[in-house]
């Protein structure tokens, strides 16, 4: 009877928990579909996108109408960066781009979760997600960009680095590993500087396995991580090898970026980026931790975790900071902003842990703090109702399309690609940016003038919102001879819209 009674009550207590976790879970799904409400792709009222967001959906959707990036698309991003966007955009528009969006945050507030769950207990855990997103939201500037899609990588990276060092007694699963591997390589195919996360983590693991003697472990390590390498780099350099496009994608994608990280190196600006890294939003709060960590922990069973934490923190800032960048950049640090917030709010529940009130005495003390993200939310929610910069971009490329026809090219002119996207007329120049990262590419300004100059598009466009007369966009050793075209070859169409659009006289 009583092995009975012992029985059902276990029942009833699993399905408590799996009650529990059911409701963690949609918790966790409605705060990832509130952090992408605000985007740019919201169905309730799609707006102008972020410039390199611009970029990358310019290039999915040449590759949805058959064109190849790197080769018709010239960029500094890894493919992942257009191939994550291409069945989204394919199936459902913009709408299914946003879409991408809640699947792909979701699947970072889920691990981050899990991650937190080894500095607190669930409630606690539940709060350091909620607040270390609060601060993504200071730096969601860019939608369906690099730091988002490589998110969630660095979370189930993170939430397995937990694992391995505080469970030492369960041993790391081949499929954990090879996940592991697959993470690392899908985050670099995105943004190439993502890799301090493993590189800390990796380096301590590594070390401590040396040194203990456990080289069968190691080599168990090496061998599953590189597994799930292979599974992501095997199809993408497949993909670049059918297509021809292998040796652009690492003139443009490795050297070019390259290139762009450290052309302008040295050691007072990089300095001076690193300050200026951390003092967005908080964002020295990590660091900080980090630090402390490492000393006050030495000499605990866990230590490991907090020397690899410190090392990935310390050069994620330091790669963010050999340029000076847009503070967006700062999402790559969302994934250490997770142990320190959570850690930091259970000293702080602790501390209230005789009101009544406490859990939400700690949440809004840190909102307070994180302010700036709440702040910019809900000046990005005032933008669904207030901002028709999407509408003004649907009539012009209208306006493109009216007066041109099937053959006939556009070129816009600056640093955005925000007209390619709203038209049918494919772009007259791989270049569909100028300046910025393809100041590196060796012949790309020469390549741009001469292919404009000896096949003039039908239509230039020359983005005018930002500052009311499009001179923002000018880059005379880029644009100077396609001014002096303009002036002689080509007529005002537009000035509405956000846009001068110049036809060209034959027409």
């Amino acid at each position: 009877m009583k092995t009975a009674i012992d029985s059902l009550s276990g029942k009833i207590m699993l399905n408590k928990l799996s009650r529990t976790d059911r409701i963690t879970y949609l918790c966790l799904f409605l705060f990832a579909l509130v952090i992408v409400f605000t985007s740019t792709y919201c169905p309730l009222n799609f707006r102008r996108m972020h410039v390199d967001s611009s970029v990358y959906v310019t290039i999915t959707q040449g590759i949805t109408r058959g064109q190849l990036p790197y080769r018709d698309f010239a960029d500094n991003k890894g493919p992942l960066a257009y191939l994550y966007s291409v069945p989204g955009l394919f199936l459902g528009g913009f709408t299914g781009i946003w879409i991408t969006e809640i699947l792909f945050m979701f699947i970072s507030v889920l691990f981050a979760y899990k991650a937190a769950l080894f500095f607190g207990g669930r409630r606690i855990a539940l709060i350091g997600t909620f607040l270390s997103f609060i601060a993504l939201l200071a730096f969601f500037s860019v939608n369906a960009g690099t730091e988002e899609y490589a998110l969630p990588c660095m979370m189930i990276s993170l939430y397995i680095f937990s694992k391995h060092f505080f469970k030492p007694d369960e041993p790391v699963k081949m499929l954990e590993l090879i996940l592991l591997g697959m993470c690392f390589s899908s985050a670099i195919m995105v943004r190439q500087n993502t890799f301090p996360l493993w590189l800390g983590f990796c380096l301590v693991i590594t070390i401590g396995s040396l040194i203990k003697g456990r080289y069968a472990e190691l080599g168990k390590y090496i061998f599953g991580f590189c597994i799930g390498i292979a599974l992501v780099l095997g199809p993408i350099f497949l993909y670049l090898n059918i297509n021809g496009i292998t040796g652009d994608f690492f003139s443009h994608a490795i050297f070019g970026g390259a290139a762009k990280g450290f052309g302008g190196l040295n050691l007072k600006e990089t300095a001076k980026n690193y300050f200026l890294v951390i003092s967005r939003n908080y964002s020295a709060i990590p660091l900080a931790l980090g630090i402390f960590w490492i000393i006050s922990k030495s000499k605990q069973g866990n230590s490991h975790f907090y020397y690899g934490y410190g090392i990935s923190c310390f050069l994620m800032i330091l790669f963010l900071s050999f340029t000076e960048g847009d503070s967006h950049f700062n999402m790559l640090l969302i994934p250490f902003f997770v142990p320190a917030l959570t850690f930091l709010a259970n000293l702080v529940f602790s501390a209230f842990s005789g009101f009544k009130y406490k859990t939400a005495i700690t949440v809004f003390f840190f909102c307070f703090l994180l302010s700036e993200g709440l702040v910019k939310y809900l000046y990005d929610m005032t933008k669904i109702i207030s901002d028709k910069s999407g509408a003004d971009l649907i009539r012009a490329g209208k306006m493109i399309d009216d007066n041109t026809g099937p053959g006939d090219t556009i070129i816009s002119l600056g640093f955005n690609g925000y007209i390619y996207p709203f038209t049918k007329r494919a772009a007259a120049s791989k270049y569909i940016y100028q300046g910025s990262g393809l100041n590196y590419l060796p012949g790309a300004k020469e390549e741009f003038i001469s292919g404009l100059v000896n096949n003039p598009p039908s239509i230039i466009a020359v983005f005018t919102a930002e500052d009311g007369n499009g001179m923002g966009n000018y880059m005379e050793d880029w644009h100077s001879p396609v001014y002096y075209l303009i002036a002689n070859e080509y007529n005002l169409l537009s000035g509405e819209n956000g846009y001068y659009l110049f036809r060209r006289n034959n027409r």
